[in-house]
């Protein structure tokens, strides 16, 4: 009886050494992938095109990641999310032919999407099915929704990653 209550405590013992082994390997295999990533909106930049090569929930993660006013009042995870959508629809659709290797496109539109995001995103659609840059309207429509995305953005308290946007706005 005694033997068989040392092995059922070995094994206990080991079973939570072996769980805690697992969480920390996940834990640092999640930071040194951000270290080699970085975030594509860190403390000083604004990298349009890391940010338009972000998958769905990445920019969510590095919006909230970027700090917020905490004056304002912290806006639904939904709507931060269609922000962020929108952002890197408009971004997607002004990457160099040359960048826009292992990009997805959008699924099709919920009947719940923004129209500005719906229509963002059917943008970037028709630039890589075209294989070509942007035309010029399909560019303005690009940066009315990055525009659209960083007002948002500042309305939902992310001033300083808005104000990223912003600047960059200026240099296009």
């Amino acid at each position: 009886m005694c033997v068989l209550l040392v092995q059922r405590t070995r094994q206990r013992a080991s079973l939570l050494i072996t769980r805690r082994a697992a969480q920390l390997t996940a834990l640092l295999s999640g930071i040194t992938l951000l270290a080699r990533r970085g975030l594509a909106v860190d403390v000083t930049t604004f990298d349009p095109v890391a940010t338009a090569r972000l998958r769905a929930g990445e920019i969510a993660r590095d919006i909230t990641a970027s700090g917020r006013d905490p004056s304002v009042p912290e806006p639904p995870q939904g709507e931060v999310f269609n922000t962020g959508l929108l952002l890197q629809a408009g971004l997607r659709a002004l990457l160099p032919v040359g960048e826009r290797q292992d990009v997805a496109l959008p699924g099709n539109p919920s009947p719940s999407d923004p129209a500005p995001l719906v229509e963002a995103q059917e943008n970037y659609k028709a630039v890589f099915a075209s294989g070509a840059d942007a035309t010029p309207t399909q560019r303005a429509t690009a940066l009315a929704a990055i525009r659209t995305a960083a007002r948002q953005l500042s309305s939902q308290g992310y001033t300083a990653f808005s104000q990223k946007i912003s600047d960059w706005l200026q240099t296009q």
